[in-house]
């Protein structure tokens, strides 16, 4: 049977893989430990770790005019976060799974499938159009040239060292219009845990939270039209919003976003999020609340 293991990596596409590079670098003391071409996509790829943990995965069109799928997605979307990867245990027996529930699936080599091939594939991604805007990539579990898969490997340096204090992933955030049809494709298909529900009256939002392997995905709604959840709903669509970390003191945060000219929005009591118009488009967020049922945090494994 197949299992969702843990957590692989955020994704974000952008016109330029260094630019943004550097704002990872310089605000979050990021460290790229894979650069390359990806020739289907025709695309530059980089790989960074940052909040110790956590990896963003960011690709850049070689050719923003070309019919490829990631230069489509920059086009209607301008610099954004794309999907969300797991490691899995039995690849194929969820991409099955996936495709019985009328989930559109795209496999390594084969592009997107009606009915699961009998050659092997180590990859399936999930369209987000089938799964409420839960852009999702699973992949076979398996140790590949990573460094959180080294025994010395230690996200001390992002909690003890830089200013940002950030001790885990707290969650992923996906902002759907449809909560009820959305809550039913991780309940029923992928078979998650509801672990927490919330309103949210400084954002507008009513909130579902589902355990996936080691990581909380938190499906958001907006309730008020104004809102900035809602604002985002209206230009993008159902899509993955944004990811939060975990820190020890708000304070830091804010006068580290501020030191780099950084906006922040506050989110509450114990929740502030960057300004994407400062981060290249990206939603992050960082929070001293420790979310119920989290089901990896706290626990001190990589993911």
């Amino acid at each position: 049977m197949s299992e969702i293991v843990r957590l692989f990596h955020g994704s974000q596409i952008v016109h330029d893989v260094l630019e943004v590079g550097r704002f990872y670098h310089d605000f979050f003391g990021s460290w790229v430990y894979e650069a390359q071409h990806l020739g289907a996509e025709d695309s530059r790829n980089s790989a960074n770790l940052l909040g110790g943990d956590f990896s963003i995965e960011m690709l850049a069109p070689v050719d923003r005019q070309a019919p490829t799928s990631i230069a489509r997605f920059l086009g209607r979307h301008g610099n954004h976060f794309n999907n969300i990867a797991f490691w899995v245990k039995d690849c194929r027996g969820l991409a099955q799974r996936l495709v019985e529930n009328g989930v559109r699936v795209s496999l390594r080599g084969l592009g997107v499938v009606d009915e699961i091939p009998d050659q092997d594939f180590d990859y399936v991604i999930a369209h987000p159009r089938d799964t409420y805007g839960s852009a999702l990539e699973f992949l076979e579990d398996q140790v590949i040239p990573d460094p959180r898969h080294r025994e010395w490997w230690s996200p001390a340096f992002w909690r003890d060292r830089h200013p940002l204090g950030i001790e885990a992933l707290s969650h992923c955030t996906v902002a759907v219009n449809d909560l009820a049809g959305a809550a039913g494709f991780y309940t029923d298909v992928l078979g998650c845990e509801l672990v927490h529900e919330e309103e949210d009256s400084t954002r507008s939002s009513h909130s579902l939270f589902f355990a996936i392997g080691d990581t909380l995905i938190e499906l958001a709604e907006p309730t008020s039209e104004g809102s900035e959840l809602a604002r985002h709903l209206e230009a993008h669509g159902p899509i993955v919003y944004a990811f939060t970390f975990r820190v020890a003191d708000l304070q830091r945060v804010v006068a580290h976003a501020r030191d780099h000219e950084i906006g922040v929005i506050q989110q509450g009591s114990h929740t502030v999020e960057l300004d994407p118009a400062d981060t290249f488009g990206a939603v992050y967020g960082f929070t001293e609340r420790e979310l119920p049922g989290h089901p990896g945090l706290g626990e001190g494994d990589a993911t």
